[in-house]
């Protein structure tokens, strides 16, 4: 029978995607999560309006006493030039000076106004130590008495000279400090600029003050410069005699190796030398060539006789052809006679024997020839070695020329080096002389300073106002603040914020329901029109579309922790069921058996039976349940207290009556035990269709309720929703701006309406 009304997976999904309706959701709810809601912040700087405008004007008042009675303070600004280029009258500058077109100089230049030396040049020529405004109590005149005590004490006593002294560089250090404080300098952006300001009571104190720096700054960049002059003409008159005699030295070395090389004119010798090169280059060239064809030449005859035939000058020769030519008509001769003759006749003989003569000739005048080809080869061969050494020599000469004429130059480089610095030292030696009775700046003033008319301190004008702004922001982001710390549900909108959860709908908070607590069963029967009815019936009405779908109507109220309102929604919900349909009842049913209240809450007898009789002793239905006077509501109340209320709960004669009950009444409500109290309610949750948790506003936690949530949804307990009790409806409508607050104004408008109607 326990497994029968265990609800199925699919009908949980089911009811899981109904039981987020909401009947305030008419509005538009589309809005991104992410988005900052602006309204609901709004809503918090109303609630604390009136404190945030107290504190803010609270503080304004006591800022203003403390402006009025400070003592104004008066700023005096001067402008000075600090230009890169300096116009000097001489280029000795260029020796010592610092380059003063980069960035480095002016940051330099900056500081240096800024610098203690400067600072105490302007005190010890203004006298400001005597002045009123600089002068400091000596607080080392009334000395502690431990003081006293250790000054009487032998070896520790100071000589009053030292103490003097040390007073004295204590109060320079302190006029320094002082002033410090009091100058600011200020370069102006992108220009050569620099404002120079000082603050002081008296507006002729700080005119004087500002002018007398500036011009302290000029004498001090100036005298700088001159002892940098007169330093560099010391220095250049030291260097003078040395590099005088450099230079000597240098141009007797020259002069001696003059002499010593015999050299008068190295350039004429060094040409006359490239062009022997250039020429004995072009015989090279030429001997080369003939060396390379005698050589071939050479080479063919060289092999023997009948290769020296080939060779064109052989077979050109005059005399070759001539022979060739008798050869031939010899050689026809025989052969001719050869066919007449025998071989010993004597013409073919003579033939022959001519023949043989002429062929001696041939090869003697071939032989010949070939003598004179080797003879020219060699000759060629000769002449291109002799080329060859002469380039060689003149080589070795123009080397020799070379090292000389490197060596002379370098004497030379030498010697018009040092003229060159004795020149540049020498006419830098005459400017400086010159520039030691010349002074020029590049610091100049371009506006004096003035004596102010309004002070800059206090600037009331700014403050005041600027302290109430300031006053109103802070107290806007500790109103925020203070909202986030408070981890309460004060409102609908912090059901959405805070737990992300559907919200069903908000129960108002009642006073004369805790002095009539007897009647707080039938409150709604009582008071139909009240603001209270209306909203008990509006979470009836989002309990009853979410199950249209469905026969199961069990559900069960519960909340985190007891006193929470659970089960006066409980009670009142169940009449606004028993309300709405006239032919079926409505069954109220308290499981909460640790602390049962029906009895004192309807009115029962002491001894009336309830659901632990009915489930422990075998009491009869008819019995235990009560019906409530003109509705169709019935209530089981929960009886005598059980040793065991967990065990009972889980019996199956539970389940078994739960299953006989849901047959009798459409509508069944269980009034639980808080879920953080006991885990009553997370055996209960599996019986019901949904489960409705009830939240104290301006109370309950939001990790007590999270941690609620969190545990019935461990146990599968689908939410109903989350309706949110005793809320201050007069509070919302007064600072509400949010999607529920117009709902509750008319709410509440209606239900005013209805009782002056009544009256």
């Amino acid at each position: 029978m326990m497994e029968s009304k265990m609800r199925p997976k699919n009908q949980l999904d089911l009811s899981a995607q109904t039981q987020g309706f909401n009947p305030f959701d008419s509005q538009e709810i589309d809005l991104e999560d992410n988005k900052v809601d602006l309204v609901y912040y709004w809503r918090v700087i109303a609630q604390f309006k009136w404190r945030i405008l107290l504190v803010a004007m609270l503080v304004t008042v006591l800022v203003t006493l403390v402006l009025f009675s400070m003592t104004p303070v008066y700023q005096s600004t001067g402008t000075l030039l600090v230009e890169g280029k300096q116009n000097t009258l001489l280029s000795i500058e260029e020796m010592y000076a610092m380059d003063t077109s980069r960035t480095e100089y002016f940051q330099t230049q900056f500081e240096i106004l800024k610098s203690r030396d400067l600072a105490r040049r302007v005190i010890n020529k203004m006298k400001l130590a005597e002045n009123p405004e600089f002068k400091k109590k000596d607080s080392e005149d009334a000395k502690p008495f431990w003081k006293e005590w250790l000054a009487e004490i032998p070896g520790l006593q100071k000589p009053e000279e030292d103490d003097a002294q040390k007073k004295a560089e204590a109060r320079e250090e302190g006029l320094l400090e002082v002033f410090g404080k009091r100058l600011t300098v200020k370069p102006r952006p992108k220009t050569q600029l620099v404002d120079v300001s000082f603050e002081a009571t008296d507006p002729v104190l700080a005119k004087d003050i500002v002018n007398n720096l500036g011009e302290a700054y000029i004498d001090n960049g100036l005298e700088a410069r001159m002892d940098n002059t007169r330093k560099a003409a010391e220095w250049l008159s030291s260097r003078l005699q040395s590099l005088k005699d450099r230079l000597a030295t240098s141009e007797n070395k020259l002069q001696d190796y003059l002499s010593k090389e015999h050299l008068v004119d190295l350039e004429g010798v060094m040409t006359l030398a490239g062009k022997e090169v250039e020429r004995n280059s072009e015989r090279l060239a030429n001997a080369r060539q003939a060396r390379l064809e005698a050589e071939s030449t050479y080479n063919k005859i060289s092999s023997g006789v009948n290769n020296a035939e080939l060779v064109p000058e052989i077979i050109g020769d005059k005399g070759v052809q001539d022979l060739k030519s008798t050869e031939a008509e010899l050689s026809g001769k025989v052969s001719e006679l050869s066919q007449h003759y025998g071989p010993e006749h004597p013409s073919l003989a003579a033939a022959k024997s001519e023949l043989a003569n002429i062929r001696v000739l041939l090869k003697k005048q071939i032989i010949s020839i070939a003598s004179g080809i080797k003879n020219r080869y060699e000759i060629a061969k000769t002449n291109e070695e002799s080329v060859l050494a002469s380039i060689e020599t003149n080589k070795g000469q123009i080397q020799d020329i070379g090292r000389k004429q490197t060596r002379l130059r370098e004497l030379q480089r030498e010697v018009e080096s040092n003229q060159r610095i004795y020149e540049t030292f020498f006419n830098r030696f005459k400017e400086a002389n010159e520039a030691a009775e010349i002074g020029s700046s590049n610091i100049r003033f371009v506006d004096k300073a003035s004596q102010p008319i309004a002070p800059i301190k206090p600037n009331k004008r700014l403050l005041i106002p600027l302290t109430f702004v300031a006053m109103l922001f802070l107290g806007v982001l500790i109103a925020i603040y203070l909202d986030y710390l408070d981890a309460t549900i004060k409102s609908p909108e912090d059901i959405d914020k805070k737990l992300d959860r559907p919200f069903l709908g908000a129960v108002p908070f009642i006073a004369d329901m805790k002095d009539k607590e007897g009647a707080i069963g039938t409150y709604l029967s009582n008071n139909p029109r009240s603001s209270f009815a209306e909203s008990i019936r509006t979470i009836r009405t989002g309990l009853v579309l979410s199950a249209l779908d469905s026969d199961h109507h069990i559900w069960m109220v519960t909340s985190s922790f007891p006193g929470e309102g659970k089960t006066t929604t409980s009670m009142n919900l169940a009449e606004s069921l028993a309300q709405l349909d006239e032919e079926n009842r409505v069954l109220l049913i308290e499981v909460d058996l640790r602390r049962p209240t029906f009895k004192k809450r309807f009115n029962l007898p002491a001894r009336s039976l309830g659901l632990t009789h009915l489930l422990a002793m075998n009491a009869q239905l008819e019995e235990c349940v009560y019906p409530v006077n003109n509705t169709r509501l019935d209530i089981l109340p929960a009886g005598m207290p059980p040793p065991n209320p967990l065990e009972l709960l889980a019996s199956r004669a539970f389940v078994k009556l739960l299953d006989d009950l849901e047959k009798r009444y459409k509508y069944i409500i269980l009034d639980a035990p808080p879920v953080n109290a006991v885990s009553d309610a997370q055996l209960l949750a599996q019986h019901v269709r949904s489960v409705i948790y009830a939240v104290k506003s301006d109370s309950t936690p939001v990790k007590d309720v999270m941690s609620g949530l969190r545990t019935l949804e461990r146990f599968g307990a689908p939410l109903a929703g989350i309706v949110l009790t005793q809320l201050d409806v007069e509070k919302i409508n007064r600072y509400g701006t949010g999607k529920y607050s117009g709902y509750y104004y008319y709410q509440s408008a209606y239900a005013n309406e209805q009782d002056d109607a009544q009256n």
